[in-house]
């Protein structure tokens, strides 16, 4: 996989996040919890309250997925674009 647009591959480690998420909910988790785990309780267990939220004064990255986690969470397997800091930034399969 490759990252364009001059992205830092490491500035979204989402590949393996993804198979960590569909393990959870094989284990019994909802895709809810699991998604929170990675993101406002995360945020929460760091002490960053300005992270893992999407609302205004708060730091979000965001992903675009061809899918709905909620009814499918092998959908975050796939990602369209990560928006970081603002700017969108396109992923390249290979």
């Amino acid at each position: 996989m490759r990252v364009a647009f001059g992205t830092d591959a490491g500035m979204f480690p989402h590949r393996l996040n993804g198979k960590e998420f569909t393990a959870m909910v094989e284990s019994g988790i909802s895709p809810l919890r699991a998604l929170r785990a990675a993101t406002s309780t995360a945020a929460d267990l760091l002490h960053l309250p300005g992270l893992g939220r999407i609302r205004p004064g708060v730091t979000a990255d965001l992903i675009a997925l061809p899918g709905d986690p909620f009814d499918d969470i092998a959908s975050t397997d796939s990602v369209d674009f990560v928006m970081h800091h603002g700017t969108i930034h396109r992923w390249i399969t290979s």
